[in-house]
């Protein structure tokens, strides 16, 4: 059992859970089967399942003292580790290849930016960069996944990730900030400082909510009382999860950026919601 969680830790389970989470229900409301949903959401979890452990099995000897990564203390080994990065990764790409061509191609730009940040743009300025471009890939992956043209409140939607993405990213910056600067590491947050950053952080993720709050107005007004409540609630998680980042506590400051995350699902759901009715 204690080997099982220490597997489950590997692929980093909030984040992947989340973007499987997301990929299934943007597709569902996109008019997907069911099948090709869960397809889109062994897609998400195979390619974070990877880039997760990729990024643990790089980073071990500066994760040596977070006991919450089993490969940096031992508690699985890193071959043990490799066979879990090419089993998520082949998983991912086998349920792309089933979805097809479309999906197949973002879901391979979507790993390529994973392994770009993780060999090596998460040292630099641009730290920010390949989790904003991933983040934007979703709206379109779960469209692509229900073989339907992408509405113009989702374009609107995957543009609006990407301030999303990089507030998201400055928040997991902010939860490493400590490690990073020891290890040397010129990554955005470590230059910003933790202010700078928290500002900036805060500010993406307002641009997001007002572009996804504009959709709920205008032409599809009548229709907007369906993504209210997603709205409101994102809103709030992403104050929530701003809350946590602005502590100096590592743990929570991690819980402030998935919270973030949350709230960007809830965002994506209620823009989702008023383009499938409009």
């Amino acid at each position: 059992m204690a080997r099982l969680v220490h597997v489950i830790r590997v692929v980093h389970p909030g984040p992947t859970l989340l973007n499987a989470v997301a990929a299934f229900t943007l597709a569902q409301i996109a008019g997907a089967p069911t099948h090709r949903a869960l397809l889109a959401a062994v897609t998400m979890m195979g390619a974070h399942g990877f880039i997760g452990t990729l990024n643990d099995l790089l980073d071990r000897h500066l994760d040596s003292d977070r006991k919450e990564k089993p490969i940096a203390t031992g508690s699985i080994s890193v071959r043990v580790g490799v066979t879990i990065a090419a089993l998520s990764v082949l998983t991912g790409l086998i349920a792309a290849t089933a979805l097809g061509p479309q999906p197949l191609l973002i879901a391979s730009l979507g790993i390529s930016l994973g392994v770009l940040y993780d060999f090596g743009v998460k040292r630099s300025v641009l730290s920010w960069l390949p989790f904003a471009l991933g983040v934007a890939l979703i709206p379109p992956f779960a469209w692509a996944v229900a073989e339907v043209p992408l509405p113009t409140a989702i374009r609107a939607l995957s543009l609006a990730a990407i301030t999303g993405g990089a507030a998201l990213a400055l928040q997991n910056g902010l939860a490493d900030r400590a490690i990073d600067t020891a290890a040397g590491m010129r990554s955005a947050v470590v230059r910003l400082g933790d202010r700078p950053a928290w500002i900036a952080a805060a500010l993406m993720h307002l641009c997001t909510f007002s572009v996804v709050a504009s959709t709920l107005v205008g032409p599809a007004a009548s229709s907007s009382a369906r993504g209210a409540l997603p709205l409101l609630a994102g809103a709030a998680a992403q104050l929530a999860g701003l809350g946590l980042s602005a502590t100096q506590r590592p743990v929570l400051r991690r819980r402030g950026w998935e919270l973030g995350g949350v709230g960007l699902l809830l965002l994506a759901i209620a823009a989702a919601l008023v383009s499938s009715t409009a």
